[in-house]
């Protein structure tokens, strides 16, 4: 791991360094399983996911790539754009149970401790209107583009959030 970051250290350009730094710690807590689960995500995806999906693709937003469920620091996130660290989550309706809207910002809370930014939706928004949708992202795009430019690198763990083995809850 430390020979990894050692070479992450050479890249050229701060933001090549962030992003590669980001990319080096997330391999380090994807498992096997977890890998594995995303691709069955990625196969299987809820109509939302779909439709959103269409309208991230190819560089289609701003020209800024996505990926779909990217697995990164032991979680996997429903849509995910290296460039600016902002995942884009659509939620069903478990997501709206207490206890998952618990685990969901203690998630949010851990990721955004790497400098990465996650943003919700749910399934109905995404279908009735996606306009919105879209300016939303738009919007949080920019502002976190306008961010890491100058950011040097992605800030330490400050709290106490748990790491992904230690959550205790299956994702």
């Amino acid at each position: 791991m430390r020979d990894c970051l050692q070479q992450t250290n050479r890249m050229s350009t701060p933001k090549d360094k962030i992003n590669r730094e980001v990319e080096v710690w997330s391999r380090d807590k994807t498992t096997d399983a977890i890998l594995g689960h995303a691709r069955e995500m990625r196969k299987i995806p809820t109509e939302a996911e779909q439709l959103l999906w269409k309208e991230l693709r190819g560089r289609r937003l701003d020209n800024l790539k996505f990926r779909r469920q990217q697995p990164i620091q032991g979680y996997i996130l429903d849509f995910y754009c290296e460039e600016v660290r902002l995942g884009v989550e659509v939620d069903g309706g478990i997501h709206m149970k207490k206890e998952q809207i618990m685990y969901d910002q203690q998630r949010s809370e851990y990721l955004a401790e790497y400098g990465i930014k996650i943003i919700r939706f749910t399934n109905d928004q995404v279908s009735s209107r996606m306009n919105e949708v879209l300016n939303f992202i738009k919007n949080q795009l920019f502002k976190e583009n306008k961010m890491n430019a100058n950011s040097p690198s992605p800030r330490p763990r400050t709290s106490d959030t748990p790491l992904p083995g230690e959550r205790g809850g299956v994702e």
